[in-house]
């Protein structure tokens, strides 16, 4: 199958060959996101997510569907996928996502796994 997506990422990497394609692009790309605090990038104040600033927070109802909110906003900017389902856990100041994404173009399905954690926060 040909290629659909190509672009790059430092991530991870120590030399060259930096290159990302299809489903890996699509992945590093919504990682980079929720890995940046909201309002951290110079000149792209909406860029990031808010959950960062929530896992101190209780955990409750309305923390939960604050978190789901951010989620759903960060996957509707990214037009190469279609959410399916998030699952949440939480525990001592930490939360993990399961984000079940349709790639719509590729026609496939995979679940991203986020994890928000007080000790690795960014």
């Amino acid at each position: 199958m040909a290629t659909i997506f190509k672009g790059f990422s430092t991530v991870n990497k120590v030399k060259a060959p930096y290159t990302l394609t299809d489903m890996a692009l699509v992945k590093q790309d919504l990682l980079n996101e929720f890995n940046t605090r909201k309002g951290e990038r110079v000149m792209r104040p909406n860029f990031g997510s808010i959950i960062w600033d929530l896992l101190m927070n209780p955990d409750d109802s309305f923390t939960t569907d604050e978190i789901k909110l951010d989620i759903e906003r960060i996957i509707a900017k990214e037009s190469r996928v279609q959410l399916v389902d998030i699952t949440l856990f939480s525990s001592d100041h930490s939360v993990r996502a399961e984000i079940e994404l349709n790639y719509i173009i590729l026609n496939s399905a995979e679940t991203l796994f986020v994890e928000f954690n007080r000790e690795q926060q960014v």
